[in-house]
């Protein structure tokens, strides 16, 4: 079994804020409650350089490209005519086990990843896979067991990612080994492939968090070295220059994003809570919260059929939790409340996302 290197330096993140909770035990509704902004920041800056730590590039020097053997991954002969498949990504195994949705039958898995975290589709249906433990990322077409290509990246990869689903853009955050202290760099692939162009917001110690909304605009949160420990950059759509957004509430911890269809919805990983982020020119206010019941620690999530497609769509969280019996979830969003459906089985799932294709 791999080092389970997410979740140490998600371990090592809270007990240096002195936020309760831990992966066995129960959600905790306010993460920073009894901690002040300086700590938050003095933690996120830990939090960085334990993940870090953990991916090698202190201990054994620069991070090394990843090129794994996926010879071992099989798929059930259906599964590439389904139209929607559910792919989690598995860090302890390095697996990324792939199921029927939404009926969550298990019909694949794909092996011989290096600590898989973050993961993301495009609107081909095509499946990016983040190797935490490197800096490469495998890219699956629909159902395929053998990756179409691997892009590199500047660094080790947060923990999510995101594609424009107008450009098929992806973007990223990632440690950038180039850069000293900058704490870490945007990467985005155009069309989800070759070289990657770099954005280094400043003042930040990490990304975690990537978000394109419908509209194309790409939203990156951070742990911030300022005055509060959430900063947010945005890179409107057909610009080049990355700008800052205020937030009204400096108690946020940055974590995965995903556009909601209406707001930015992200997890910081220390509780079962999705929070919601509404953004207005320059300032980014909390606009929500959609607490999970019976979940842990969750990192990064999907929402599918985002924009909706009518307004009576039902809209479907789908989320990997850390708790005594770790285990993906759906839940109805924004609602929340009790999980509706959950996959078990799996040893430490850190992300999901569906890849959709026409029947």
């Amino acid at each position: 079994m791999a080092a389970p290197y997410v979740r140490t330096a998600l371990v090592a993140f809270f007990a240096a804020a002195g936020i309760a909770g831990c992966a066995g035990g129960a959600s905790t509704p306010s993460p920073l409650a009894g901690t002040t902004t300086q700590q938050v920041t003095s933690a996120s800056q830990s939090f960085a350089q334990a993940r870090i730590r953990n991916l090698g590039s202190i201990v054994s020097g620069p991070l090394a490209r990843t090129s794994g053997d996926h010879r071992g991954s099989w798929m059930a002969p259906g599964a590439k005519t389904m139209s929607k498949l559910l792919y989690v990504a598995d860090e302890a195994p390095g697996n990324v086990d792939v199921y029927a949705y939404p009926k969550g039958t298990l019909e694949g898995t794909l092996t011989g990843f290096s600590s898989p975290s973050g993961i993301c589709t495009d609107k081909a249906g095509n499946v990016y896979i983040l190797n935490g433990n490197g800096t490469t990322i495998d890219v699956f077409a629909h159902g395929g067991t053998q990756p179409i290509r691997t892009l590199n990246l500047p660094g080790a990869p947060w923990f999510n990612c995101s594609v424009d689903q107008k450009t098929g853009n992806l973007a990223l955050g990632t440690f950038d080994d180039s850069c000293g202290s900058c704490g870490g760099v945007i990467a985005i692939y155009a069309n989800g492939s070759g070289t990657p162009t770099t954005y280094n917001p400043p003042n930040q110690t990490g990304l975690p968090g990537c978000a394109y909304d419908d509209a194309g605009n790409l939203f990156c949160n951070a742990f911030s070295t300022g005055g509060q420990s959430f900063a947010l950059f945005e890179l409107p759509r057909g610009s080049t220059t990355l700008t800052s957004i205020a937030i009204t509430n400096s108690s946020l911890l940055a974590g995965a994003m995903q556009w909601d269809g209406k707001y930015l919805a992200f997890a910081n990983g220390s509780h079962g809570t999705i929070e919601q982020l509404a953004v207005s020119g320059s300032t980014a206010t909390l606009a929500g919260t959609t607490a999970l019941d019976s979940t842990g620690w969750v990192w990064q999530f999907w929402i599918p059929g985002v924009p909706p497609k009518s307004k009576a769509q039902a809209t479907r969280l789908i989320a990997p939790t850390v708790t005594s019996n770790d285990y993906v979830g759906y839940w109805n969003y924004p609602a929340g409340g009790s999980a509706t459906k959950t996959i078990t089985g799996l040893s430490e799932p850190d992300g999901a996302t569906l890849s959709v294709v026409k029947s």
